[in-house]
């Protein structure tokens, strides 16, 4: 049987990273390679973009530790929770080893542990995200 390709989603990709070179390179290389990018440093700004316009964004690119503000984790339950937010796609990034048990409610699309080859997440971007 024929595979079903999903369809790209048009719209930005929220960047949510606490530390300002990780998150300025990854960025301005998304922007290299066609995609808009809305970059924020913490989990409760990234929120409360998500909430303002859910239908926007085509992906979250999502840091699991942050430092002050909410955790990577919370804002993710706080996402799945709401199905208009729970719509993007997740792509979690993170320095920390999660087990199974941990990882699974997280229900992420795309999981990348640092250090990652930005080419690596690239190909996840792409199976979700429509270049402009």
């Amino acid at each position: 049987m024929a595979q079903v390709a999903k369809a790209l989603r048009r719209g930005e990709i929220l960047l949510i990273e606490d530390r300002n070179e990780v998150r300025q390179g990854l960025a301005q290389l998304l922007e290299l390679h066609g995609f808009m990018v809305t970059e924020v440093a913490d989990a409760d700004h990234g929120m409360r973009e998500l909430a303002a316009n859910p239908q926007s964004f085509a992906l979250v690119v999502l840091d699991l530790l942050l430092g002050d503000s909410m955790g990577g984790i919370d804002f993710r339950r706080r996402q799945l929770v709401e199905p208009h937010l729970a719509a993007v796609p997740t792509i979690v990034i993170t320095a920390t080893e999660l087990g199974d048990e941990d990882r699974t409610p997280l229900r992420p699309n795309g999981w990348l542990e640092k250090p990652f080859r930005f080419d690596t997440l690239l190909e996840l971007v792409k199976r979700y995200v429509q270049p402009v």
